[in-house]
């Protein structure tokens, strides 16, 4: 399996989980002393990266608090999603000649919206952050430690778990990210330009504190994102489905949908580790492990 073959996921995935290496690699537990979240407090991860990152009000170890859905579902393709429509549009306006392969896979990197579930790793876990009625294109990666979050969320492992609403705090920090330059290199052939500047590095959060909003009348959630597998069938190498995650009917027609399509025989890669059909399409064994 190579790219002559025009296979092209593979150095998307690869460098989609060294992205989750580095963020884990990166990562130190700094205790934070809890007081009033007046300061560095936002209102869900767009707050965060409008007022935060792009007005310049945030910098690599600064104290933050979110107010934001926590899940186990995070983004295959993180970055700032202020760019997510310039990312998109470049598919539809560029001046030269594409094979399918290429324009299956920037289609699949530019829909931002990708989830990924993978569980715990090294005693850290990567999770998502999103608005507390999220879509998965518009969030932010956090790093925590699996025993604390356990301990907070014991049930956030479970298969149906999609994610709870809470006041996450802590430090904000950078770590390498590849799958932006990965991307550039097959659009290039066609002479679409893909900004990679902002995935020389990739802002996420070292997670220290959340406190669960458990009053029903400020629980409710819901997560919008896209289930998806990638295959070895050149013709169709991303089975991508689109659906609310939080309604366990629509997401169980959603993986339906992929298992039944004429390229599963030939998946190599599944979304979901916690709930994949076998082990063999894990994301974390193919690609971290």
């Amino acid at each position: 399996m190579n790219d002559t073959h025009g296979i092209l996921w593979k150095p998307l995935l690869e460098a989609a989980a060294q992205t989750i290496v580095g963020a884990i690699g990166s990562y130190t537990f700094a205790k934070i002393v809890s007081k009033v979240y007046e300061k560095n407090s936002f209102e869900g991860p767009m707050d965060f990266w409008k007022r935060g990152i792009m007005n310049n009000n945030l910098g690599d170890g600064d104290t933050v608090h979110i107010d934001a859905l926590i899940s186990p579902y995070s983004q295959l393709f993180p970055g700032n999603p202020f760019y997510n429509a310039k990312r998109w549009n470049t598919l539809y306006c560029f001046p030269g000649a594409i094979t399918s392969s290429e324009y299956q896979a920037l289609e699949f990197f530019s829909g931002s919206d990708a989830a990924l579930r993978i569980g715990s790793l090294n005693g850290e876990t990567i999770v998502g952050l999103y608005h507390r009625y999220g879509f998965v294109g518009e969030g932010l990666i956090g790093v925590a430690p699996t025993k604390k979050l356990l301990k907070t969320i014991p049930n956030f492992f479970d298969p149906k778990f999609y994610g709870q609403r809470a006041i996450v705090s802590g430090k904000l920090s950078k770590c390498p990210s590849q799958h932006g330059y990965v991307a550039q290199g097959i659009a290039s052939k066609a002479g679409i330009v893909i900004r990679t500047d902002e995935y020389k590095s990739l802002w996420y959060l070292q997670i220290n504190s959340i406190k669960p909003i458990t009053k029903s009348s400020g629980a409710s959630v819901s997560l919008l994102g896209s289930p998806w597998a990638v295959t070895e069938s050149t013709a169709n190498q991303y089975l991508v489905q689109y659906g609310y995650i939080s309604d366990d009917s629509e997401k169980t027609s959603c993986i339906e949908k992929i298992i039944h399509a004429k390229a599963w025989n030939k998946a190599k890669v599944f979304y979901d580790d916690i709930e994949s059909p076998s082990k063999d399409l894990s994301f974390k064994r193919k690609f971290i492990l």
